[in-house]
């Protein structure tokens, strides 16, 4: 069986882009980011394209007779489809907080990346979730700072991120928010406004940790480095599970650490 999921981003004064993710019997075999030609009038337009991307797709990776999905996330666009019967394929609804269509909509979002300006911005290597680093967490109570997104101050023309600043005792802050409107680049906007944030008040998280999660996965670099949230000015490490980025594993780990199951 063949699933495609395709989100898009509409952005009205600035280039829309489409993401798309594919599994062929539940294994993930394609991701790709596309700008949507010519530029839509609307999101539902937006939509619609993906889907159309998504039955293009499907020609592409089909195999003979091959069973075919294609998921998105806005009702009109698939109920639009869902009653043209000269579509193709199946179109079907996917919640965009599902795992894959959370990827699409984060791939439709991350392909001008390389076009923000990133000097500023303190770059770091990515180090894993050695024995050490989690001893140095739990035992130094050291910070470990990470994004994330306000699902309910966020909407469709922006993206709002709250700073949560946490030890190995709990949450010590997570009021500080940071948006980003579409357009823009999110990732790189928001890890900027952070930096001077945490630059201009002088806050003292010196051997803190940033913890890159799927959240901030768009300022992962090649090389195994990272753009970071924190200015260089503060001593600081980046650290990444490549598998489960979410914080709940970090602490889980090192707690597993404290009592002996991890060596």
């Amino acid at each position: 069986m063949l699933e495609i999921y395709c989100d898009s981003s509409f952005n009205e004064d600035s280039p829309s882009f489409i993401g798309c993710v594919i599994l062929a019997d539940s294994l993930e075999i394609h991701q790709s980011t596309t700008r949507v030609l010519p530029d839509p009038k609307s999101n539902l337009e937006c939509e619609i394209a993906a889907i159309e991307l998504g039955m293009q797709l499907a020609r592409t990776f089909r195999r003979k007779s091959e069973q075919v999905v294609i998921y998105n996330d806005n009702t009109e666009a698939v109920k639009a489809y869902q009653q043209n019967e000269a579509a193709l394929y199946p179109v079907e609804f996917a919640p965009r907080e599902s795992p894959y269509l959370s990827m699409a909509d984060r791939l439709s979002k991350r392909f001008p990346q390389k076009l923000a300006e990133v000097s500023d911005l303190c770059k770091k290597p990515v180090e894993s979730f050695t024995p050490d680093i989690l001893r140095d967490i739990g035992e130094n109570r050291r910070a470990v700072l990470y994004l994330v997104r306000d699902a309910g101050r966020s909407t469709n023309t922006k993206s709002v991120y709250r700073l949560v600043v946490s030890t190995v005792e709990g949450v010590i802050s997570d009021d500080m928010a940071f948006e980003a409107r579409s357009g823009e680049v999110k990732n790189i906007k928001v890890a900027r406004d952070v930096s001077e944030s945490l630059g201009e008040a002088g806050t003292d998280l010196a051997g803190a940790y940033f913890l890159l999660t799927d959240e901030t996965w768009g300022l992962r670099q090649k090389g195994g480095e990272a753009y970071s949230i924190l200015p260089c000015s503060i001593p600081h490490r980046i650290i990444c599970h490549e598998v489960d980025r979410s914080p709940d594993n970090l602490w889980r780990r090192v707690e597993a650490l404290a009592q002996g199951e991890i060596r």
